[in-house]
């Protein structure tokens, strides 16, 4: 490989990954060794994440508000990017750097965010080694303005599907090779077993965790949660018998159609058209309460759930082991949060007992 062009900064990660590379491949043991070309994709691969999900949260956290100026947002044509052309023009206009200076410029956020969040923006490793070339950068963040993507931007789900894609193609690889009768290898096991947790996983656990606590502590403290007292629950609850009964009637309509049609193989039908619903089809839900309690399962709360509920909400913790992206945490603090801003908002006052009660009542 030559590499009498590159400057000596290249020259010198060049032979610092191919020594990395040479150990890796000595060290390899078993009947399944994997080349020096499995490692070079290994590495690639890892530079090229490494890049998207610092990409991605940078435009995540533009698009919310948290940073500015926006560099990610517009791309070379954003206000950051801009501002910084002007302070150093001579560098943005350098031959030798066909991102025209914008790489730089990430790289100086990139270590500034590395002060508070060095697992994500600090050092990646042998993967600091790959150069990520200025056109596969343009590409990424120009795919990022694609006005279809707009609404991803303020959406927490948005890094775990990111995280579900990616590991898509290695994980339908290892289904194949499971298929064909191959063996996981070690290093294989984490594209096969991690999962991103999708929206109605995050809610059904939440509502379920946190709303009998929440249900707990309003009991606790002589409360009525507004969604007991408004009948949110029990609405819900009678809808969902309702619900269960019209895809029970599709099904039993469907099964006699599919009877005819075994019998006659000419007989065709409309599975639309047959009275109640699809197993597929949600329960429409008409307001916000109804979003946040749906997946909640109506349940006792013991009288020792009661006693140890915590004294307020600024007393939970949420720890979630196997954080990934973040999705159960960050599901979690949306209701705490609310729960504060709805006590914070309520006048200071004395009231009367009938009024104190109803100001205590609260949504989850």
């Amino acid at each position: 490989m030559q590499i009498t062009s590159l400057n000596e900064e290249r020259r010198a990660k060049r032979r610092r990954l191919e020594t990395w590379l040479d150990e890796q491949t000595r060290a390899e043991t078993g009947k399944h060794k994997r080349s020096t070309d499995d490692f070079l994709r290994q590495v690639e691969k890892q530079a090229a994440y490494t890049l998207l999900n610092r990409l991605v949260i940078l435009r995540i956290t533009e698009a919310t508000g948290l940073r500015k100026p926006k560099v990610v947002t517009g791309g070379w044509n954003s206000s950051g990017y801009k501002d910084f052309r002007e302070f150093a023009t001579d560098l943005c206009r350098h031959q030798g750097d066909p991102s025209e200076g914008y790489a730089f410029l990430l790289r100086l956020i990139f270590e500034d965010l590395a002060i508070d969040l060095p697992g994500l923006y600090g050092s990646a490793g042998i993967a600091d080694l790959v150069p990520v070339p200025a056109s596969v950068l343009r590409r990424v963040v120009e795919a990022f303005d694609d006005p279809e993507l707009e609404s991803c931007w303020t959406d927490d789900m948005t890094l775990g599907w990111v995280y579900q894609y990616w590991n898509d193609p290695d994980r339908e690889a290892l289904d194949d090779k499971i298929n064909d009768g191959g063996k996981i290898e070690p290093h294989e096991i984490a594209s096969k077993t991690q999962m991103f947790t999708e929206r109605y996983m995050v809610d059904w656990l939440l509502q379920n965790s946190l709303g009998p606590m929440w249900l707990a502590m309003c009991k606790k403290h002589g409360w009525t949660a507004e969604v007991a007292s408004l009948g949110v629950l029990d609405e819900l609850e009678r809808r969902r018998v309702e619900w269960r009964a019209k895809r029970d009637e599709r099904q039993t309509a469907l099964a006699a159609e599919q009877a005819k049609q075994q019998a006659d193989p000419s007989y065709e039908f409309d599975e639309d058209a047959l009275p109640g619903v699809s197993l597929t089809e949600l329960m429409p839900l008409h307001t916000d309460m109804e979003r946040r309690w749906a997946y909640y399962v109506p349940q006792p709360i013991p009288d020792d759930a009661v006693e140890q509920a915590p004294d307020s909400v600024r007393d939970l913790k949420i720890l979630d082991p196997a954080v990934g992206s973040g999705t159960l945490p960050g599901g979690g603090v949306r209701p705490v949060v609310r729960a504060v801003r709805g006590r914070r908002s309520t006048p200071r006052r004395r009231v009367g007992r009938r009024q104190e009660s109803h100001r205590r009542s609260r949504s989850g």
